[in-house]
């Protein structure tokens, strides 16, 4: 065998020696179950190059098992393998407005153990970074793992994030992580690699291995809650744009004479249709006489004003708040329709609070993405609401951190000292 450094030709295909132990070692993770021979025939490679790095995955490296027969149609049976996943564990974490969720990860990305803390974001950006350090602690004190095991850390903010240099741009549920060098302070703290990402695009991550997006490598993921973001997979990957910030749909543009937005333009959707969006046009409306039962529900006191109160009474039969989630669900539609005359996708995956208004919204949306993307996009596209639960961003978080593993980045899983 060659170093890691040496490339060669394949069957016809040329590879670097380290990306060949690499497309294995991530084929073997995406299948779960998989033999030599499926492996030689899905790369196109020789069987004898296949056998021998696997058996030095299994032998050596200890990054695979065998875990039995395979089916044959004569003749001896043929081995099958796995990613051994209990070899070392990550950690995602969830950073937002109200909750701190983390996880903790085999490399096989199978949920471990799980918390959720209040971030108490008010009491300022060093007391929710402690919190965030208390989580990581206390998984691993949980799961009962020597700290050598744990291999990284997968972090989801919502905010707008330099994933590439691991820096919290702007983030507005949390003062004082405006530039914030998110990555550098976690890595110092526990001497691992750390990766950051978006909230939105993490959840994309997680919907991707998890969820109805399985099997689709172009899809769109919105996120519509305290704010609203989207991530895009484009064959097969998730997309972040040169500056690692793509999928900012929360700002497009939905009415030029709209509110002013926390990013400084006025009429994006994030200002319209997220929850502080919707609650300020309640306001608006409750406070120029328009009669609705929502005044009586909130006896004038604006504190007690949420969506689920304007959801309700939407679902009651309330003129005034029928409009504002239906209106809410035609500017979500809007731009929806435009991010699929974008990207062309075929399916998109809806995630966040304000789904809970129910039929209202959704309907209001897919009524509008009809309306307004092409023809030929929207007879085809299918809109869904995400059956992954509250913990999806982390879940995503730690899933970025784990196909890391499997590229050819800065820590890969063959850096391991196993």
């Amino acid at each position: 065998m060659t170093d890691e450094k040496s490339s060669g030709f394949f069957e016809g295909r040329f590879y670097n020696k380290k990306a060949l132990k690499l497309k294995i070692l991530d084929l073997i993770r995406n299948k779960g179950l998989i033999t030599k021979q499926q492996i030689a025939k899905e790369l196109g490679i020789n069987i004898t190059t296949v056998s021998d790095l696997v058996n030095q995955f299994k032998d050596k490296n200890r990054i695979i098992k065998e875990t039995g027969d395979g089916s044959s149609s004569g003749g001896r049976k043929p081995k099958v393998y796995t990613i051994n996943s209990e070899l070392g564990y990550i950690v995602g974490i969830d950073v937002g407005g109200t909750n701190t969720r983390g996880i903790l990860t085999d490399l096989s990305g199978s949920l471990i153990h799980y918390l959720k803390v209040k971030t108490k974001a008010r009491e300022g950006k060093d007391a929710v970074l402690a919190r965030v350090i208390s989580v990581v602690n206390e998984l691993i004190t949980l799961a009962k793992i020597p700290r050598e095991k744990l291999f990284g850390i997968g972090m989801s903010i919502s905010g707008i994030i330099n994933s590439y240099e691991g820096i919290s741009i702007f983030c507005p549920n949390i003062p004082g992580w405006e530039n914030f060098p998110i990555k550098q302070i976690m890595e110092k703290e526990f001497n691992i690699p750390v990766c950051i990402d978006d909230s939105v695009r993490c959840a994309a991550v997680a919907e991707k291995r998890f969820g109805i997006a399985k099997d689709h490598d172009n899809f769109i993921f919105i996120s519509i809650g305290k704010g609203i973001g989207m991530g895009a997979f484009i064959d097969g990957k998730i997309y972040r744009g040169s500056m690692g910030l793509a999928g900012e749909l929360g700002h497009i543009t939905v009415s030029e004479d709209g509110p002013l937005c926390n990013c400084g333009n006025k009429g994006c959707l994030e200002a319209i249709a997220s929850g502080p969006g919707i609650l300020k046009r309640a306001q608006e409306g409750i406070k120029n006489g328009i009669v609705t039962s929502i005044s009586k529900e909130i006896n004038n006191n604006f504190e007690k004003l949420s969506v689920e109160i304007i959801s309700r009474a939407a679902n009651e039969g309330d003129k005034f708040a029928y409009y504002l989630i239906n209106r809410t669900g035609e500017y979500i539609g809007i731009a929806i329709a435009a991010a699929l005359n974008l990207f062309g996708s075929d399916l998109v995956v809806l995630w966040g609070g304000i789904l809970e208004c129910g039929d209202i919204i959704l309907d209001a949306i897919k009524r509008t993405v009809k309306m307004r993307a092409l023809e030929f996009i929207s007879k085809r596209v299918r809109i869904e609401k995400t059956s992954i639960g509250d913990n999806i961003a982390a879940l995503g978080a730690a899933q970025t951190f784990i196909d890391m593993l499997y590229s050819e980045s800065d820590y890969n899983i063959l850096l391991k000292k196993f």
